[in-house]
């Protein structure tokens, strides 16, 4: 069972996230997956889902993302990675300034029956904001 949740996560990023396929999430989510976003709070509802990853599409068309390191216990699976995508739609308010950033982050997924009912996403966004100039570099 660890393998095959590892497989539908990673799917995640390369079938959803990667390629912009917003066909797959019904594939892979649960109708009622509950997300945990620091953007959006707390969430319930593929749409809910779907909204986050359109928020980023939009911003960051045609990111890519490298697949570190996978564990996998029990319905549970967590993932390390990095986006590497440049900036030019708008984001948060935020009009595109064409600069390429580099987002490492530890998200974590429950799954059930083949499908993520749970959803944590803990990308590194005060970095990303850093990256795009919306908040002041980090002292040295």
């Amino acid at each position: 069972m660890s393998q095959l949740n590892k497989e539908i996560v990673r799917r995640v990023y390369v079938d959803v996230q990667d390629t912009g396929n917003l066909a797959a999430i019904d594939e892979l989510f649960a109708p009622d997956v509950l997300v945990h976003d620091p953007f959006m709070g707390d969430v319930q509802g593929v749409a809910a889902y779907r909204q986050l990853t359109m928020l980023f599409q939009n911003a960051f068309p045609g990111h890519k993302t490298t697949l570190h390191t996978f564990v996998a216990e029990g319905d549970f699976v967590a993932i390390y990675h990095i986006h590497h995508a440049t900036h030019t739609g708008e984001f948060m308010g935020l009009p595109p300034t064409g600069k390429t950033v580099h987002v490492p982050g530890l998200e974590l997924y429950r799954l059930r029956d083949g499908k993520i009912v749970e959803f944590w996403r803990h990308d590194d966004d005060a970095g990303l904001m850093r990256q795009l100039g919306m908040l002041p570099q980090a002292a040295q």
